[in-house]
């Protein structure tokens, strides 16, 4: 089930001192630079899983951990990928619809997995700062120079002027060879991967090509990719030269792969447009399984259940090892307030898929929802397993909080929303809970040695924060 969660963020971009670092590559930036506006992440079981299992190939020919690797889903129509702060990959649901075929889209994530083996992130920072020297040493020997010639009643000004725009100037082509030689290689990097999983390039090729037509659109128009990953007739031909020999065997895999790829272009499409566009789009006359799937979900956020519920179980019907299906099924019963079935469905769904912490979130959240003791214990259990994969999830800890009050276990739904606050980074709070749940807790037991670290590491924290 589409989630969208909306970060607002804090920190500003301390780089860009001078204009032209404005375009720099966003995967340069430190993570909690991402976190300088607004962005919307869509959570999804089906688009994260489909997508490592794409990219956990290429990950393992890079010599990375898989594990270590984290995907984020950006909600935005435009066609952009970046990595930031490490192993983070972020991609734009305009990227994945823009895409057209599953090899483009895994040739691009190829790309920034390339980005991330040649430690571009470090090495992009370091040209930064480099770059910035430049500019400070110019702007320097200006100023100097325009003292000396006051002092010698010189009138320098023209030439000073064109002096002063030397630094930045020199800044900028070197920070744009920076640029390009890393892009060569994330390319270079990502023709060596795909071929040794054998997947082709051509795709990728294709999706370049498109998006260089654009560099003759005023920036305002062009899509971030262009601006951040420079796209140039060289550089694509230079692709196409690397992989005109290479040949790459169809697998019966890649049917299957592009089955699932539309199946979530189709979701992205039915859950981020209005029903009325997504049915103009996927019209009835359609019997393809992606198309039936944006109807399914285009009704049931109408809503038109009737025909909505007919559409998915149809689907169910053709597949009964999807967990996705009876998921989405699931979650839209939720919604319209039929919490039993919702129940059903995604215990079903959890089944096919067990331990995925986002199908298990839904499960618990219509569990607690149900408001009977029988499920609320169960929704605690699954809760308590999404935290074992995950100890961050703040949701998690959130929901668990109204789970353990509803059995009347007072002290654990406190130290469960400590631990919430405290992962909010709101620390005086989550002191607060923290010294309520120790009341209930008997000294030195298990919870009363979390609670009390929860303390601890809150004011260590705070008096972070004050010093800074």
């Amino acid at each position: 089930m589409l989630k969208i969660i909306i970060i607002l963020l804090k920190y500003l971009n301390s780089y860009t001192i001078c204009s032209f670092l404005f375009i720099l590559l966003i995967f340069a930036l430190p993570f909690k630079t991402i976190k300088a506006q607004n962005i919307s992440l869509i959570q999804d079981a089906e688009i994260e899983l489909y997508i490592r299992d794409w990219i956990k190939p290429i990950l393992n020919v890079a010599g990375l951990n898989p594990s270590s690797v984290n995907i984020y889903i950006i909600n935005d129509k435009s066609i952009n990928a970046f990595v930031a702060g490490g192993q983070n990959i972020f991609i734009n649901t305009g990227l994945i619809i823009a895409a057209k075929e599953v090899n483009a889209l895994i040739g691009v994530l190829a790309h920034e997995i390339g980005h991330i083996s040649g430690g571009h992130l470090n090495r992009t920072v370091n040209s930064m700062k480099r770059a910035q020297e430049t500019v400070t040493i110019a702007t320097i020997i200006t100023a100097g120079l325009m003292a000396a010639s006051k002092a010698a009643g010189l009138d320098t000004k023209v030439g000073l002027a064109k002096l002063a725009t030397l630094g930045p100037s020199i800044a900028e082509r070197n920070f744009y060879k920076h640029t390009r030689q890393n892009e060569k290689y994330a390319d270079a990097a990502a023709i060596e991967y795909m071929t040794a999983i054998n997947r082709s390039c051509i795709p990728l090729t294709d999706l370049l090509k498109k998006l260089g037509k654009q560099e003759l659109l005023h920036e305002n128009r062009q899509d971030p990719y262009l601006r951040t990953h420079p796209i140039s007739q060289e550089r694509i031909y230079d692709i196409m030269e690397a992989t005109k020999n290479i040949k790459i065997n169809k697998t019966e895999n890649l049917l299957l792969d592009e089955i699932r790829f539309k199946r979530i272009v189709a979701k992205i499409i039915a859950f981020t447009n209005t029903p009325g566009k997504t049915l103009l789009l996927y019209p009835k006359n359609s019997s393809q399984t992606d198309a039936k799937y944006a109807r399914a979900i285009a009704y049931l956020r109408l809503p038109d259940l009737d025909k909505g519920i007919k559409e998915i179980k149809e689907l169910i019907n053709l597949d009964r090892n999807n967990p996705f299906y009876p998921e989405v099924l699931g979650q839209m019963l939720f919604e319209n307030g039929q919490i039993f079935d919702s129940i059903k469905q995604l215990k079903i769904s959890s089944k096919l898929l067990p331990n995925n912490p986002i199908i298990l979130l839904s499960l618990a959240r219509s569990q607690i929802e149900y408001a009977k003791n029988k499920e609320n214990n169960e929704a605690i259990v699954n809760l308590k397993n999404i935290l074992k994969i995950i100890p961050k999830n703040i949701a998690a800890w959130k929901l668990l909080s109204i789970a353990e009050a509803r059995n009347n276990n007072i002290g654990l739904a406190q130290l469960a929303s400590a631990e919430a606050y405290f992962l909010l980074g709101q620390y005086k709070l989550s002191i607060q809970f923290a010294e309520k749940a120790r009341n209930s807790f008997k000294k030195k037991s298990p919870s009363d040695i979390r609670a009390l670290d929860i303390i601890f590491f809150s004011k260590e924290k705070l008096i972070k924060m004050e010093n800074n």
